[in-house]
């Protein structure tokens, strides 16, 4: 990568930093782009020359926010335990996530219905990176007798789809752990799973 090509993504990356902060601190609603440009030390400009618009920005703070998480399930994936404590991982770190205050106004924001657009963009990037890694586990329960379901894949489709469900029903954000830990129940229960 060249010297040019590093401080650009250094630059992207500081406005988006920068927007989760401001974000995290004024609630979405309530931050300007300059405010965003404001707390990255950058002209009004620059920010242009990285988005389009606001609405590109808060894309990317939830990417940044995907990405994160995307470790995270895949730590809770190669962790030791069984099948079903890495599932109780993976959604436990999902509730966690909807906790943190960095991300909860943005998650309440792009959860709204006014903002479908925004939500079904981060859902086409974040759902299908996160399907094997559910298929893979439902597949090890399978094989160790912690499920008895006939297809992986589709049980997982039904999983994420449970997930998202929790999401897209307007479920409070101080609501959401108890909720996704009920999806978490019944989704034990679809696995056949005797810990259910």
């Amino acid at each position: 990568m060249s010297p040019r090509t590093t401080a650009r993504a250094a630059r992207r990356a500081g406005l988006v930093s920068a927007a989760a902060r401001v974000f995290a601190e004024q609630g979405v609603s309530g931050t300007s782009v300059s405010d965003i440009v404001r707390a990255a030390g950058v002209a009004q400009g620059t920010f242009y020359l990285y988005f389009e618009s606001k609405d590109d920005v808060i894309l990317a703070v939830v990417e940044d926010v995907a990405e994160q998480m995307m470790a995270g399930f895949a730590q809770a994936m190669q962790a030791s335990g069984t099948p079903v404590e890495r599932l109780r991982a993976l959604v436990g770190g999902f509730a966690d996530r909807t906790q943190d205050e960095s991300v909860a106004d943005v998650a309440a924001f792009i959860h709204r219905p006014e903002n479908v657009s925004l939500h079904d963009r981060f859902a086409e990037q974040f759902v299908p990176r996160l399907l094997p890694i559910v298929e893979e586990l439902i597949r090890d329960g399978v094989a160790d007798g912690s499920f008895d379901v006939p297809d992986p894949r589709a049980a997982a489709w039904f999983i994420l789809g449970g997930l998202r469900a929790v999401e897209l029903a307007g479920t409070p954000l101080e609501e959401m752990p108890a909720a996704l830990e009920q999806a978490l129940r019944l989704s034990l229960r679809v696995l056949g799973s005797r810990e259910a």
